[in-house]
């Protein structure tokens, strides 16, 4: 179970939100953020693209990781994932009222047939919001996971995981001026917590920093965001020293993605 534990918390390691100009909002902390300059003008998409493509940039040279595709209503219908031999693809479909209601997930063995590994199954309340997806997986592993939501209005404040009935994991969720500013990740039994603030200029979020409990000094990680003049995201450079500090302790450890819109 601890290394399970140990999993899940490198999952809320990698994604962060971000964005921020000036003073920025960092729930109650004191003291204001220098936010980088976020805006790319190497690139320029119209705005409102819909994503197709997600790539590990190197330093000279670039991995394809993600490709999606979308369906006559503008829906994403299939998103595939790497390449061959580790191929693998989800297929989405929707209910009658529009809303995602199932992802099937395949897994492409050469060339073989595809294997289905898992199933994703999305439900609702009466107002539309999600209020439990249900993970089952095939194959050797053989578990159901599943999270459960709940709101107050419309914004998200409780996230639980749970594993075969076992629950892993949650997630408590804050805002301020309608923005989700602050996120808490809980290991039931364990008194240690990750926390990751998000900072935003305007809209946009730049900015996202993870840290452990309540200890900005007790960093984690963190996340900048890079956007081009219509406000496509096209970058990502993550910072995660926890990733290289096993082999150079203090080093940090930067992850890029860059993203292409059709």
């Amino acid at each position: 179970m601890k290394t399970r534990n140990l999993f899940l918390m490198m999952m809320f390691v990698l994604p962060f939100l971000l964005i921020s100009c000036g003073k920025n909002e960092m729930n109650d902390a004191n003291y204001d953020f220098k936010v980088h300059d976020y805006r790319v003008d190497n690139v320029l998409y119209p705005k409102g693209s819909k994503l197709k493509r997600f790539y590990d940039c190197f330093s000279d040279y670039r991995i394809l990781r993600t490709e999606y595709q979308y369906d006559t209503y503008g829906r994403i219908c299939r998103v595939d994932f790497g390449t061959e031999p580790n191929k693998k693809f989800d297929v989405y479909s929707y209910n009658s009222e529009g809303e995602l209601e199932k992802i099937s997930s395949y897994y492409v063995p050469h060339e073989d047939l595809p294997d289905l590994f898992r199933t994703t199954v999305y439900f609702y309340d009466t107002e539309g919001n999600k209020i439990k997806v249900q993970t089952e997986w095939y194959g050797g592993l053989m578990e159901v996971e599943n999270d459960l939501y709940q709101y107050n209005g419309k914004k998200l404040v409780r996230q639980e995981h749970y594993i075969n009935d076992q629950q892993t994991y949650y997630k408590v969720f804050e805002y301020k001026n309608d923005k989700l500013v602050k996120e808490k990740f809980f290991v039931p039994g364990s008194t240690d917590y990750g926390t990751t603030e998000h900072f935003y200029d305007n809209v946009l979020l730049v900015y996202s920093v993870q840290y452990s409990n309540n200890s900005k000094t007790d960093f984690m990680g963190d996340e900048r965001k890079y956007y081009d003049l219509n406000d496509n995201l096209v970058k990502i450079v993550a910072n995660m020293p926890g990733l290289s500090s096993a082999v150079y302790p203090g080093v940090a450890f930067y992850v890029t993605s860059e993203y292409e819109y059709e």
